[in-house]
């Protein structure tokens, strides 16, 4: 009886997270409506509005690609890391460098002190500003930049995630589901593949199970206490400026070895169900590299594999970030990839989506998604710089018009040089007929299709209805 009741309630707040509750008059929301209508055409009031205006959840998002350049330039200099003068590669001291190969690494302070110009090419080379001055491909420079400062980040994830959150909250969001991962435990469990080969003839069920087995006998159980470890400490130690602030752990999709990608990836479902702070899975890096595009099929049946072993753990992919003209994408590549990441690897969440009128499928994987309420994270700027999209190419439409929900969410806002307010901006911008109902319900999306426990989900639906409540007001009181 007892576990009838507790999933009777959770039934009941997941209802409620789906369709929140409007507690405000008519006359309040017709006049925000209006005044909404009236500022859209207003570049300077849009922002201001957008600014002001809760936003629920930011749930695509980088925690590594959303620090700016500044913040790892300052923190670079107070610990005097090391770095390359003509690449701006980052190592953590000369002993780094060296290891690495690189032999003209110097300190930072010395390159700034002899030339403090050098501070704007750092800023130009962790981040896409400037690029189309330079005459730099964004799809390239973008994902050219994560390496060059990542050494900042290791070590100093409290402080970057707490600077993450005093940012988000400042913009009135309240909730952040950032991606993250402990390269150093990463490391280790990429040794634990060594010594078995990985045999294609077999069966992919029966040969990810023999590596699965073979993995739990190398110790990687351990590995993942140490991994939530870790996470967990990072989370105790963070100051979130109010913001609720949860992890996806990632694998790296570009890695040559299948069994290292595996072995990933089992670390991070493993992790996901350890640690209450882990709310789900994501996998990483560009979805047009060589190696992501031929090992396609075997990634998705990789998670597929471990979404039967792991049912309880959320799953968010990177699916359809292609377009011809941009990394190794082939017309074929095109047509499935979306259509894969659902029906085979089991997302609940769509990361980009951009491919999808390619799809040979689409008009039933748009079915599939609004019945299965697989929502699409939209990261319009991210899709400008890296696949130069614009409004007439872009599927949003395709998306709304077809019932799939649709977030909001910022990507990697420090490379981008950018914010959340600067994506719902681009969402006017696109789908320039766009009702405040329809604008506050894709705010609503970010909370309801988050990948928080039901009880704080509703805690966070309930929170913003609030914020909205008190926006509103403080909007009819303003005009």
């Amino acid at each position: 009886m007892k576990k009838v009741l507790l999933a009777l309630i959770s039934m009941t707040l997941i209802s409620t997270c789906e369709k929140p509750l409007n507690t405000y008059s008519p006359s309040t929301q017709s006049d925000i409506a209006r005044y909404f209508d009236s500022i859209r055409q207003d570049p300077q009031s849009l922002r201001e509005f957008l600014w002001k205006m809760p936003k629920g959840g930011d749930i695509h998002h980088h925690a590594l690609g959303s620090v700016f350049a500044e913040d790892y330039l300052e923190l670079a200099q107070e610990k005097d890391l090391f770095i390359n003068p003509d690449s701006y590669q980052l190592y953590f001291d000369e002993t780094d460098a060296l290891a690495k190969q690189d032999e003209a690494a110097i300190s930072i302070n010395q390159l700034l002190r002899t030339d403090p110009l050098e501070r704007g090419q750092i800023i130009d080379h962790w981040s896409v500003r400037n690029h189309r001055e330079y005459g730099r491909s964004g799809h390239h420079w973008f994902f050219s930049t994560f390496q060059k400062f990542e050494s900042a980040m290791i070590g100093n994830e409290p402080y970057f995630l707490s600077k993450l959150c005093e940012a988000a909250a400042k913009e009135n969001v309240q909730y952040l589901e950032t991606m993250v991962a402990v390269p150093s435990i990463l490391e280790r469990v990429a040794k634990l593949t060594e010594g078995k080969d990985w045999n294609p003839q077999t069966s992919i069920k029966d040969h990810l199970t023999d590596w699965f087995d073979y993995l739990e006998t190398q110790g990687i159980d351990q590995w993942a206490g140490y991994n939530t470890e870790v996470m967990d400490h990072w989370m105790k130690s963070t100051d979130t400026h109010g913001v609720t602030l949860r992890f996806q752990t990632v694998s790296l999709r570009i890695i040559p070895d299948l069994p290292v990608v595996f072995a990933h990836l089992l670390l991070a479902f493993k992790s996901a169900v350890l640690s209450e702070n882990l709310v789900g899975v994501n996998f990483v890096a560009p979805e047009d590299h060589t190696l992501s595009l031929s090992h396609y099929n075997t990634h998705m049946a990789m998670f597929h594999f471990l979404r039967n072993q792991y049912p309880e753990v959320h799953l968010s992919l990177h699916a359809g970030e292609l377009a011809l003209g941009k990394g190794d994408t082939q017309p074929e590549d095109l047509t499935f990839h979306i259509d894969r990441a659902v029906t085979v690897g089991g997302a609940q969440r769509i990361g980009h989506g951009l491919d999808i009128l390619s799809e040979t499928r689409k008009t039933e994987l748009l079915t599939l998604m609004k019945k299965r309420k697989v929502a699409v994270e939209i990261n319009l700027e991210s899709n400008a710089v890296i696949l130069e999209t614009h409004p007439g190419i872009h599927p949003l439409r395709t998306y709304l018009e077809a019932g799939v929900p649709v977030c909001i969410a910022s990507d990697d806002a420090g490379i981008l040089r950018s914010d959340l307010t600067r994506q719902y901006e681009m969402l006017v911008e696109y789908y320039p007929e766009i009702s405040y109902a329809e604008l506050k319900e894709i705010v609503m999306n970010s909370i309801s299709f988050s990948f928080l426990n039901a009880a704080d989900k509703s805690n966070e639906a309930k929170r913003l209805e609030d914020a909205f409540e008190v926006f509103e007001k403080s909007q009819q009181s303003e005009e």
